[in-house]
């Protein structure tokens, strides 16, 4: 799965983000469990690339390739 969002200053809010994937999933057990910036930064409100997992309730795990883009 890969979600983009363009022209912001920050990024989502993660548990936003896991509202967002329980809707799209259809499944609202399921959990963010890992969130990852592929440059290593330390700022995760930043906008930047993300590695993201979801582990649905029946245990499969999603990788998400989020693509936040600055102002």
């Amino acid at each position: 799965m890969k979600i983009t969002i363009d022209h912001c200053r920050y990024t989502p809010r993660w548990e936003t983000l896991q509202t967002l994937l329980r809707e799209t999933t259809n499944d609202h057990k399921g959990v963010v469990i890992g969130i990852s910036r592929r440059d290593r930064g330390c700022d995760y409100r930043a906008p930047g690339g993300y590695d993201v997992r979801f582990r649905l309730f029946n245990g499969c795990v999603l990788t998400i390739n989020l693509e936040v883009k600055g102002v």
